[in-house]
């Protein structure tokens, strides 16, 4: 065994009975060899073996870039990792000519996105209008600025009049595994006009104030999210990538790499 972060596959020995064998979850040996022996900086493309919980983007065994580098500071790693990804997919990708990825920091991957790993293949970005509804009459908004969370809102364009109460019923389930305890909604008729449950707690001129501000016009679809910073990123974004999925806003086989 090589014991490290992850657990290893136990596999139990036939010949000694009660005894196990530890697959090994990569080739750790190797690296430790090669930073023993002075190499200061090294890289391996490696397959991975690991006994963890299934996600999204990780299966038992998986494939990963492995490096490293002594004596180094941010850029030189984030330039090293930069141009060995866009040899490499530049190489095996035709439809794909890479060039230097765009870099955000991790405060405007959070507000724009709510996430700290933003798909960038579509627009749908978070917006805060926490500032716009202070005078408001509705209870939700006041109590969550009172607890000093905030409200967030996403703006899907031009989809108000192919969504169904119900439909926007199941969002609203949706949203409540990731954190929001809800999710309001208003859709956009003529005239920048409200359609929503809660068009009675805004004046004219308030409704008109948040649809310039987020860019809302006529037929789109606004979702509301209330709550604290964490529980309102962390549902919008799922939302978002939820949406983009549903509505096929991007092209699956699009690569856009981010720092």
């Amino acid at each position: 065994s090589t014991p490290e972060g992850a657990r290893e596959f136990l596999v139990p020995s036939r010949i000694n009975p009660k005894e196990f064998y530890a697959l090994p979850q990569s080739p750790q040996l190797f690296k430790q060899l090669f930073m023993i022996s002075g190499f200061d900086r090294y890289y391996q493309i490696v397959k991975c073996f690991r006994d963890e919980d299934l996600r999204a983007d990780r299966q038992p065994e998986f494939t990963q870039i492995d490096c490293e580098m002594a004596f180094v500071n941010q850029e030189l790693i984030l330039n090293t990792f930069e141009k060995f990804i866009i040899n490499v997919v530049n190489r095996f990708f035709d439809k794909e000519i890479l060039t230097n990825f765009p870099r955000i920091t991790y405060h405007e991957s959070m507000e724009r996105y709510g996430c700290d790993k933003p798909d960038t293949r579509f627009g749908l970005e978070l917006k805060d209008i926490s500032s716009l509804v202070q005078d408001t009459n509705f209870r939700v908004f006041q109590d969550t600025l009172a607890a000093k969370g905030l409200i967030n809102v996403i703006v899907v364009k031009d989809v108000a009049k192919d969504f169904s109460r119900k439909k926007i019923d199941e969002l609203t389930e949706f949203v409540k595994p990731h954190g929001l305890k809800g999710l309001a909604w208003a859709k956009v008729q003529e005239e920048g006009k409200w359609q929503s449950p809660i068009a009675k707690f805004f004046s004219p001129e308030q409704t008109k104030e948040i649809s310039e501000h987020i860019e809302a016009t006529e037929n789109d679809l606004i979702l509301f999210g209330a709550g604290s910073y964490s529980d309102t990123k962390s549902g919008l974004s799922a939302l978002r990538n939820h949406l983009g999925k549903e509505l096929k806003l991007y092209n699956s086989e699009q690569l856009n790499f981010l720092w």
